[in-house]
């Protein structure tokens, strides 16, 4: 991405300004002493693209006003002018225009939010790339923006000269960063096929859902499980306390659910001993009635078969009489005296009988009421033996009653348990045949990465065989470790790289040719985001001694080969027709370069004797 550093321009209190000025496809070098500002010039840089952090130096903010940078991006000429922090917190305050000149009063006209958006779409950062990252299918595992693209351009001095940190994180905001840095290097490198992106992300986002389909099955599974073991426990209970026989079979938990249920709807009706009572005196009283009605009608029966007896007995007693006469009559003697004797005892046999027979009583018909009431006893009796057992079991079984009660409690919960329902078995093979069709994408991302790779080590390398003050390390291999994000070398013919390669001068040489080898390999593949620009706080840090600039001369020697490789690098961009820019503060003094014929270099500004960014006389 095509990016042009014009200006930077300071307001200060007083009303007056302060504006250093850059030329495109140059090193413009800031050069000067310590202390005086220059590696603040990357901080206003960073603050004015709206950096959430304040980094420029306290004195410095004290002092100034508005912050302002003018510049060009894809065409397109800009000024954003940004207030200066208060108490270390940054201004919400942007004034964004067109062109590249500042208006003449600076005034707000934009937030914060919206001048983001503007940059992220000059960034090249729209909803097609940041759908990978997260944007369609969940959460993000970051919010893409152009920010994170201002690491591939900023060597500054925390990390130039240091073995293990080849990109400050911690300046833009550690956490966030090192979580993003992988997957934006990736796409600076240029994996960013969109294609096979999206299809890895969808991928990722099946298997989100299959596994999450699978979490709900095994949480059902072992739901139904712990249903059926808990079931199962109950029926054991019930066994424990005699409710059902140890040898009864049951196959099945809807078996077992449905004997439970038998059992508490049986042992629910002992509580009502009460009603229970009082209907056992009521059929108790009945009982005794029944059998007072059927001893009477038999007290009857057994009198009225008496009185007729007696009845008889009374008529049989005339049958003498009638017997003598009518058989033994010649044989008898009557006299004057027997005969009449005889004939009353006749006449008042007679007459009894005959009376007998007037007041005779018919007997009453009993022997229904008498089946009827014996029908009736044996069903009260019935009813009381069923009674008396219920009161026997519950007079006997207290500890039952409490299990019962345990028991009833316990089957309530399982089965009024929120049952989870079935998994969708079809949206499952759905999704497993789409899985299937996406892995069989015909690129794979594994080996455009390791091509691109290898194609960012050919060019980090061509920058490090211009290095003639290593001897030690001549001839070794360059290889960027993507997986502890740091440059390597590793010796000809050998296996594994150099853990340590000694100085922090050689550490300096080495970031300097990753980033160069970087940009160089982003403006092979075409890369969009990225801005061809590069800011490097200070090659010289290993050798610097002073603020008199002196250095030994075989530190200057390394110093004028490194600045050699970066006037090298531009006039190199600029034969191929392509655009590049570098920004360098820097101790030694601009006689370096003028005096070695580093064409590419252009001295914008000297901080030295009393000159600083900001002006003296404002001190």
């Amino acid at each position: 991405m095509k990016f042009i550093l014009h200006e930077i321009k300071l307001w200060f209190k007083e009303d007056k300004t302060r504006s250093l000025y850059f030329l495109p496809d140059k090193v413009n070098v800031v050069t000067g002493d310590a202390t005086t500002g220059k590696t603040s010039l990357w901080n206003i840089i960073d603050y004015c693209l709206l950096s959430d952090k304040v980094h420029v130096a306290n004195p410095i903010n004290e002092k100034v006003v508005w912050f302002g940078i003018a510049f060009s991006i894809n065409g397109k000429d800009l000024t954003i002018a940004r207030k200066s922090p208060q108490k270390n917190t940054v201004s919400s305050d942007v004034c964004f225009n067109n062109g590249l000149n500042f208006p003449q009063t600076l005034q707000p006209n934009i937030t914060v939010s919206q001048l983001k958006a503007i940059l992220d779409e000059e960034f090249g950062i729209t909803d097609k790339l940041r759908f990978p990252f997260g944007g369609q299918y969940g959460k993000a595992s970051f919010s893409l923006s152009y920010r994170y693209f201002l690491m591939f351009v900023a060597l500054t001095e925390s990390i130039i000269s240091t073995p293990q940190t080849y990109f400050d994180t911690t300046f833009f905001g550690k956490e966030e960063f090192d979580k993003a840095l992988s997957t934006i290097f990736d796409l600076v490198i240029g994996i960013d096929d969109m294609e096979n992106r999206t299809a890895i992300e969808q991928i990722n986002r099946i298997d989100s859902e299959i596994k999450q389909i699978q979490r709900k099955q095994q949480k059902k599974d072992n739901e139904d499980v712990v249903y059926k073991n808990s079931v199962r426990a109950l029926l054991e209970r019930c066994v424990l306390f005699g409710f059902i026989e140890q040898n009864k079979t049951i196959n099945t938990i809807d078996e077992a659910i449905s004997e439970i249920k038998q059992i508490i709807d049986h042992y629910s009706i002992l509580p009502k001993n009460n009603t229970i009572q009082e209907e056992l005196e009521k059929l108790t009283k009945r009982q005794t009635q029944i059998r007072t009605q059927i001893n009477a009608i038999n007290r009857y029966q057994r009198e009225y078969n008496s009185y007729v007896k007696n009845l008889n007995k009374i008529a049989d007693s005339v049958k003498p009489i009638e017997f003598l006469k009518s058989k033994l009559s010649d044989q008898l003697l009557f006299s004057s005296t027997t005969q009449p004797f005889i004939n009353s005892i006749e006449e008042s046999l007679l007459e009894i009988k005959a009376s007998l027979n007037e007041t005779k009583m018919p007997m009453l018909k009993t022997n229904n009421n008498v089946s009827v009431l014996k029908d009736e006893l044996k069903q009260v009796e019935r009813k009381i033996a069923e009674i008396e057992k219920i009161n026997k079991d519950y007079q006997t079984t207290a500890s039952k009653l409490i299990a019962i009660g345990e028991i009833k409690n316990e089957l309530l919960k399982l089965t009024q348990r929120k049952a989870i329902p079935n998994i969708d078995i079809a949206k499952l093979n759905e999704l497993i045949d789409e899985k299937k069709r996406l892995e069989q994408k015909p690129k794979d991302v594994e080996e455009v990465k390791y091509v691109l790779k290898n194609v960012l080590n050919d060019e980090i390398q061509k920058i490090y065989d211009q290095i003639n003050t290593m001897p030690s390390y001549q001839n070794h291999k360059t290889f960027f470790d993507s997986s502890d994000m740091i440059l390597k070398l590793q010796p000809v013919g050998e296996l594994f790289p150099i853990d340590n390669v000694g100085s922090k001068s050689n550490y300096m040489f080495m970031h300097v040719c990753f980033y160069l080898g970087l940009h160089s390999h982003m403006l092979r593949v075409g890369q969009t985001h990225v801005p061809q620009f590069l800011f490097i706080d200070q090659p010289s840090i290993p050798y610097y001694s002073g603020n008199d600039g002196s250095i030994g001369n075989n530190d200057k020697e390394k110093l004028m080969n490194v600045f050699t490789m970066i006037n090298g690098f531009v006039a190199e961009k600029i034969k191929q027709n392509l655009s590049f820019q570098i920004l360098m503060v820097e101790h030694a003094p601009k006689s370096y370069w003028e005096d070695n014929g580093l064409n590419m270099f252009y001295t914008v500004d000297e901080f030295i004797n009393g000159k600083g960014l900001i002006p003296q006389e404002l001190f």
